[in-house]
């Protein structure tokens, strides 16, 4: 165990993000499965506290690396989003937990812009900056569940500006410069921000505008469309703590068209019931996905542990 605790790559939190949220979609069609996503995600989230607190020398070399120190904001957001399980024992309990994340967030958010923002490099740039800049949208998301809407609408709005910003930034970039095979599955992360941002508009915002959710709603798709076009190409790729950025993003991507469509639908839109079935299948690809990234990352546990040398190294940035 302790030679298990001391390899488990900062990309697990990613796991756990995805296990987390695919239970909270799951919530309405089975309590059971809400229940095994968020044991999963929990047990993930301890290997990774177990680490920092065992082995922070480690954790403090990851976060020289641009790339894991943006990903570490997962472990934040998975923590908002396990938040929601430990509400309905202890509201007063979950909101601690789910503050203490806000504020760590925010405070991830300062050092990295000081760490790296100040001293910016093109080829440093990943989608992962979504994650550590638009994912404070997850506190958005959740914020309901605690009465404390108007804080979750503030931060939606400062993620979105974020968003807007950090699009044109991540394409240049790809278009400029080659990407490592190790992060090539990073681009997945492309289908989160924009459903992520829609769900926290709808959870938030006192009368959201049906112009608004119907535009969002249509990014979102498209950008989805775009990373389901290279996922064959990711899927064929030797196994990197990478694989993460394949959970989150379709299990957001499947939450925005659900609530999309229903928010639409309740306004009397009428749309088509083929947006029924394409829940449906969206909900299945998050289900396949995380499913197959949770067991592609328990054995890679179990082969670090065994034979480590033999497996994939963790994400570096590879100097052009």
């Amino acid at each position: 165990m302790a030679e298990l605790i001391k390899k488990v790559p900062i990309p697990t939190a990613g796991v756990a993000l995805g296990l987390a949220a695919l239970g909270n979609l799951l919530q309405p069609y089975s309590d059971m499965a809400r229940g095994l996503c968020g044991a999963l995600s929990l047990a993930l989230v301890l290997l990774l506290l177990a680490k920092i607190v065992r082995h922070p020398d480690m954790i403090r070399a990851d976060f020289k690396n641009p790339i894991l120190a943006s990903v570490s904001a997962t472990l934040l957001m998975a923590i908002m989003q396990l938040s929601t399980y430990l509400a309905p024992a202890t509201l007063w309990g979950g909101f601690a937990l789910w503050a203490m994340a806000i504020g760590l967030h925010l405070s991830l958010m300062a050092w990295f812009t000081a760490r790296f923002i100040r001293r910016f490099q093109l080829k440093e740039v990943f989608p992962t900056y979504f994650i550590c800049y638009v994912g404070i949208i997850v506190a958005s998301a959740t914020s309901p569940t605690y009465g404390a809407e108007a804080l979750g609408y503030g931060l939606f709005w400062f993620g979105f500006a974020c968003y807007l910003v950090l699009l044109g930034v991540i394409t240049y970039r790809y278009a400029k410069h080659e990407v490592p095979e190790g992060a090539r599955p990073l681009f997945c992360i492309y289908t989160a921000p924009m459903s992520l941002s829609l769900v926290g508009y709808l959870a938030t915002a006192a009368d959201p505008s049906p112009l608004m959710v119907a535009v969002m709603l249509v990014l979102a798709q498209a950008f989805l469309v775009l990373v389901l076009a290279r996922l064959p190409k990711f899927l064929a790729l030797p196994f990197y703590p990478s694989y993460a950025a394949m959970t989150f993003p379709f299990v957001i991507t499947a939450t925005a068209l659900s609530q999309g469509v229903a928010f639409l639908n309740g306004l009397g839109a009428g749309l088509p019931l083929a947006l029924d079935v394409l829940v449906l299948a969206e909900m299945g690809l998050a289900i396949v996905m995380v499913g197959y990234v949770t067991v592609c990352y328990l054995q890679f546990f179990f082969k670090r542990a065994e034979q480590p040398v033999a497996q994939p190294a963790a994400i570096e940035v590879i100097a052009d």
